[in-house]
């Protein structure tokens, strides 16, 4: 129901300062700083410098990241601790000890080393060492090369230095066109927006998320997270404090808040989906942000197969034989949907016709006599209403719709949410009109 307070805030407040705010409501979707403050710009790249008389890696920004020992060179190879480097790099790494195997993510890049073993694999090529690995205070040490290679780095060695020049794992435009750069996977998340927090379950990293906005109610574990906040007003402080690696915004949410967000130095990056497709680009993006591509793919593929098996009995239906439906998002005044929001999306989808199509304005209020005349088959009402509400309604008992009784009252966020329940939206719509054939 946020959503649907929203949108009557600005209907029925556009007089007011609600202006400015309107202005932003459609932006979405942000992400914030990296956990080891890697450079904000798109040109910039990110650097580890390694020298054998150091226990440190220095980074780009003089940041020092302590390694367990120091690098040192092996006939003629420049060899590093392998976890500590990373690790420090924002990656992950898991060793298994029943067949000795290493495990290694960066990103959407992985690799796989075994103990004992002159070969390795990163992206799928075969590395050969000069020697079997090898363990040093516990810790592997590993060829240099092998690490530039998982991160797709540049190496550049001069005598007892080396270094690695990294590039971004996610370089894109948002839909405020700012670049966001991503060096690293982030591991802690603060998601702003409740179709997003959706997206982040549904891909299976919500064990990042470590914030969500007020209105973040699904799946009911998000109800468990920590909120910062809503739309209008998020907590500043309260974001900065949780030290996130990234932060997704959801549409809503002010310029001023974005900027302010920015100006602490986070990395935004906003989206704004009107369609079903956008919210598949959507679901790779974030998938794609914490490494998760494949999972989203897969999700994808599961979301296009419901479309398109709605999409393939919608076909069979004649344009005669198409229903007329009437969706009211609020009643006083009457509120209903335009040409450019999901709902009306989900409606031709399901292969309805919707009545308030082609008014003015995304969320058009509607008098009777309008909705009398066009006589709809069908009444959805997406917010808390009965029946007899719209039955008591003078002259609509001649509507169709209540002579029928198809009228129905229905969860607003499978139909309003840009997430991956609004496919849920689509198959109801579906059954309402014509049925679970």
């Amino acid at each position: 129901m946020f959503e649907i307070r929203m949108k009557l805030a600005i209907i029925l407040l556009k007089e007011t300062h609600m202006k400015a705010i309107k202005k932003s409501v459609f932006v979405i979707l942000i992400i914030s700083i990296i956990f080891i403050s890697l450079p904000t710009t798109s040109t910039s790249n990110y650097q580890f410098d390694y020298s054998t008389d150091s226990i440190y890696i220095r980074d780009t920004l003089n940041n020092n990241f302590m390694l367990p020992y120091k690098p040192f060179i092996k006939n003629n190879v420049f060899l590093i601790p392998l976890r500590a480097t990373v690790e420090s790099a924002g990656g992950i790494v898991e060793y298994n000890k029943e067949d000795r195997s290493i495990l290694l993510k960066y990103g959407n890049r992985t690799g796989k080393l075994t103990l004992g073993k002159n070969t390795g694999i990163a992206e799928n090529k075969t590395f050969i060492f000069a020697e079997k690995l090898f363990v040093i205070n516990g810790r592997t040490a590993i060829d240099i090369r092998y690490v530039a290679l998982l991160v797709n780095g540049i190496l550049n060695q001069k005598n007892n230095s080396c270094s690695i020049t990294f590039y971004p794992i996610f370089n894109e435009k948002d839909a405020l066109h700012h670049n966001t750069t991503l060096y690293t996977e982030p591991h802690r998340i603060i998601s702003l927006g409740a179709n997003i927090t959706e997206i982040l379950y549904a891909i299976g990293v919500d064990d990042k998320i470590i914030g969500v906005s007020n209105f973040s109610d699904y799946p009911k574990d998000a109800k468990n997270k920590t909120q910062v906040g809503g739309f209008f007003n998020p907590s500043i402080e309260k974001i900065f404090a949780l030290s996130p690696d990234i932060i997704l915004i959801a549409r809503g949410t002010p310029l001023s808040v974005i900027d302010k967000l920015r100006a602490l130095g986070l990395k935004i990056y906003t989206s704004d989906p009107h369609t079903i497709d956008d919210i598949y680009t959507l679901i790779l993006a974030v998938g794609n942000i914490t490494g998760n591509m494949e999972e989203s793919i897969n999700l994808i593929k599961k979301l296009r197969g419901i479309e398109n098996n709605i999409t393939d009995k919608v076909k069979n239906i004649p344009k005669a034989n198409k229903k007329k439906i009437y969706v009211e998002i609020w009643n006083n005044p009457q509120i209903s949907v335009g040409e450019d929001t999901f709902v009306n999306a989900l409606i031709e989808g399901a292969g309805g016709i919707n009545i308030t199509k082609n008014l003015k304005g995304d969320w058009p209020i509607v008098n009777s006599e309008y909705i009398i005349k066009e006589n709809p088959d069908t009444i959805i009402l997406l917010y808390a209403s009965t029946k007899t509400d719209i039955e008591k309604r003078p002259g609509w008992s001649e509507i169709n719709a209540v002579k029928n009784g198809e009228i129905y009252i229905e969860d607003p966020d499978i139909f309003e949410r840009p997430s991956p329940r609004i496919l849920n939206g689509l198959t109801r719509l579906y059954e309402i009109l014509y049925g679970n054939d």
